[in-house]
């Protein structure tokens, strides 16, 4: 490959710029490189997505990403969302409450059921300002990492993130469970979401009140 289209890629998939809302933990949302044999995990799971363990400063960080093409190589882009072990952890915890909401959503539609004009959804907080959510429009999982506007007292999503289909969906769960086969590690991590003492540390904590008393 030429210079510049090397160049030209990696410009193409630097990271977004920051908004002043964002944890402190958006720093990790780096772009991953191809993970090797040896230390890493990756993997695709549909067409130009791809799950990859890799480290960055010391830190195990897994990705959920959508690759392009580029002549005959893959690149990573900027749709896609980075847990750590720990968000990770939480993830699969919610992976029952999940698909609870994918079958429940399908049952509404088969019914055209509807909450005050919209369709009934789900969202949960996985760490930071990261949450997995199902919505009534589309038949897939949304994960995503939302932040605050100024002057607002509602969080919405930022376009960091990926939306994934039902099948798509299904595809990363077996993935999720083949990595955890070559990383056993991971079996153990822990989120910290709801392991504090009391309300005013959780309050404190970024990861669990990534945007302070709302959640």
């Amino acid at each position: 490959m030429s210079t510049k289209v090397t160049k030209r890629t990696l410009k193409r998939v630097v990271l977004p710029t920051m908004e002043s809302n964002e944890d402190a933990s958006a720093t990790l949302e780096v772009v991953p490189s191809t993970a090797s044999p040896k230390e890493g995990f990756d993997v695709s799971f549909a067409q130009g997505k791809r799950l990859v363990l890799s480290t960055f400063n010391g830190k195990v960080l897994i990705h959920v990403r959508e690759y392009m093409l580029e002549g005959e190589r893959e690149f990573p882009t900027k749709k896609g969302v980075c847990f750590t072990p720990g968000r990770l952890s939480i993830l699969r915890r919610k992976i029952g409450e999940i698909d609870e909401a994918l079958r429940q959503q399908e049952i509404n539609a088969s019914y055209n059921v509807t909450y005050d004009g919209v369709t009934l959804s789900y969202k949960a907080h996985l760490g930071g300002g990261i949450y997995a959510s199902v919505n009534g429009k589309y038949f897939g999982v949304s994960l995503r990492r939302y932040w605050i506007p100024e002057g607002q007292q509602e969080i919405i999503p930022t376009k960091n993130g990926i939306y994934l289909p039902k099948s798509q969906w299904s595809a990363l769960k077996r993935k999720i469970e083949d990595l955890l086969i070559a990383h056993p590690e991971l079996v153990d991590a822990q989120g910290c979401i709801s392991s504090h003492d009391g309300q005013l540390e959780a309050m404190e904590c970024r990861e669990c009140m990534p945007f302070g008393w709302m959640m």
